[in-house]
């Protein structure tokens, strides 16, 4: 009898905390600084503020007769508190699974600075923690009236 409940209490802990974990890691499209393929290496350009390593990204290919689309997804978030700075991280194109003999396309979003692909990845996560944010109710009070006309005038 202790047994089972011993087993039952053990599940329910570890599904809870394989929860957990999905709700923290929300895989988002990373924008990319900049990336080279060149020979074996493929190698991207991200922003990051001191927690991102290799194991932060996976590598989504959709092979078609066209070539090989490529997205990089950051799976782990860089939760560190430093100013965004430019990292390189090298990945051999055998783990990731991509073919250097046919074309490859990225479908990342490309931006030109450190601070702008930092922010970039900060309106994406923010749409993926707040996915019904974008139907907004009709405001109540007068204070919720004058903000909404105040976001409406800067948004014009």
């Amino acid at each position: 009898m202790k047994n089972r409940y011993f087993t039952l209490l053990f599940v329910v802990f570890f599904v809870g905390l394989t929860m957990v974990a999905s709700a923290y890691d929300k895989p988002i499209s990373e924008p990319l600084l900049g990336f080279e393929l060149d020979g074996d290496d493929f190698r991207i350009t991200v922003a990051q503020k001191g927690g991102t390593s290799h194991n932060s990204f996976r590598f989504d290919i959709r092979k078609t007769d066209e070539g090989q689309f490529v997205t990089v997804v950051r799976i782990v978030r860089d939760e560190c508190k430093m100013m965004p700075q430019r990292e390189t991280l090298t990945f051999m194109t055998e783990e990731i699974g991509i073919d250097t003999r046919k074309p490859v396309f990225i479908t990342n979003s490309f931006v030109g600075y450190t601070l702008g692909a930092d922010m970039r990845r900060y309106d994406l996560e923010k749409k993926v923690d707040e996915p019904g944010k974008e139907t907004l109710s009709k405001p109540e009070t007068l204070k919720e009236k004058a903000v909404d006309v105040f976001k409406k005038i800067g948004a014009d």
